[in-house]
């Protein structure tokens, strides 16, 4: 893949990084800090929004790793906290449409909000998914042990391998 291209996913990724985790820093000891009231807004207050900034804080720390050392198994945990955060507010948006109605302003401005950053997010994460399975950088790291093809015998010849394989004769003579 084109250096520039890889760099280009490698950047976006990073600054989805850095945004979450501004994100999470600025939002979260203010929102671990408030109190809930009703059960609507119970992932926005006490310790379940501190909770919420924990597992935010190490999914963003993966997803830095991720990129860095080009391993897609360290994208995951970044994907399961967005997916699950996203599910969460999906739900409560809809319990608060149910039980205030609709208000149009503010359902257009999240709507509007949401149509933008959820296709960056995800697409952005596929292409660097896929950057990493499709093309992954070659590694130069000295694994711990060697390899060795098994029909590959060292200072052994063919002609004694032949010879000691065959079955022994381990007749009696007859006197």
């Amino acid at each position: 893949m084109d250096k520039y291209l890889r760099c280009f996913i490698k950047y976006q990724t990073y600054m989805i990084v850095v945004f979450t985790m501004q994100m999470v820093l600025a939002l979260t000891p203010a929102m671990a800090q408030s109190e809930t009231y009703g059960i609507e807004n119970i992932r926005f207050g006490g310790i379940v929004a501190l909770i919420f900034g924990i597992s935010w804080t190490l999914a963003v720390i993966s997803l830095g790793i991720a990129i860095q050392k080009e391993d897609k198994r360290f994208i995951y945990p970044y994907v399961f906290v967005f997916g699950l955060d996203l599910s969460l507010l999906i739900l409560r948006e809809f319990y608060v449409m149910i039980r205030d109605g609709i208000f149009i302003e503010i359902l257009t401005v999240k709507i509007f909000f949401a149509a933008l950053v959820i296709p960056y997010v995800v697409a952005s994460l596929f292409a660097l998914h896929r950057l990493f399975t499709v093309d992954p950088i070659e590694t130069h790291r000295i694994e711990g042990f060697v390899r060795f093809d098994r029909n590959e015998l060292t200072g052994v010849e063919e002609s004694q391998i032949s010879s000691t394989s065959a079955p022994a004769n381990h007749s009696t003579p007859v006197l």
